[in-house]
């Protein structure tokens, strides 16, 4: 059994740290004021959201400005979430330490985020990365449906894989790649957006990890 997990509005909310950081690092970058307002954040990946913001603002994007912003953000972000609350999201504490408990179960990461500034927010929330060994970054694959099949494929035993998320994106990524998909509410998408989306499981949130694990190993026994 495969479990892969998004990390921003899924496992933890981190005050729109990571947007802040974007935008604080772009306009180091760029000399002048920048904001992501109108660009589309929730669920995509970070290098895609870098490209809108060179567009939005008029700037070639190039890899090595990309680099040289994947390095400034990641340094911008390390000193802002030191000044806020990252919250772990309602009953991850609980999955994650009843999973990592069980022989039969691997755990993974699929999120948009770069390797670096997921695991600076995991650590910020108190969340130990080392847990998760089958991941795909935002940097693996060129659109969110590129990504499950990256993690997946780290998995050795075959089996059945589960992708717990808050987004559309996560949604039709997971469901794409073959997995049963958790839908969380607890992220960008409300449960109007998700639910027309169709997962294969919608919850307000993660509390109740007992009925969340009975889910995740029984529902596809017919």
């Amino acid at each position: 059994m495969l479990i892969l997990f998004d990390i921003d509005g899924t496992m933890l909310s981190s005050e729109g740290i990571g947007i802040r950081s974007i935008e604080e690092a772009a306009e180091q970058l760029f000399e002048m004021p920048c904001s992501l307002e109108g660009i589309q954040v929730g669920g995509r990946l970070d290098p895609l959201i870098w490209n809108d913001v060179c567009d939005m603002h008029g700037i070639k994007n190039t890899p090595e400005l990309h680099e040289k912003f994947r390095e400034v953000y990641t340094r911008t972000l390390q000193q802002n979430i030191e000044n806020v609350c990252v919250e772990v999201l309602p009953g991850i504490s609980g999955l994650l330490e009843a999973c990592y408990e069980m022989n039969h179960v691997t755990m993974g990461l699929v999120t948009g985020n770069y390797e670096e500034t997921g695991k600076l927010k995991l650590q910020a929330a108190g969340i130990d990365h080392s847990i998760f060994v089958a991941n795909a970054w935002g940097t693996d694959g060129r659109v969110r449906s590129d990504l499950p099949p990256v993690a997946i494929k780290q998995h050795r035993n075959d089996g059945s894989v589960v992708l717990i998320g808050d987004t559309v994106h996560d949604i039709a990524s997971g469901q794409g790649a073959g997995c049963r998909v958790i839908a969380v509410c607890t992220g960008s998408d409300d449960r109007a957006t998700l639910a027309r989306s169709t997962p294969d499981l919608l919850l307000e949130d993660l509390a109740d990890t007992e009925a969340v694990l009975h889910w995740i190993f029984n529902s596809h026994i017919q």
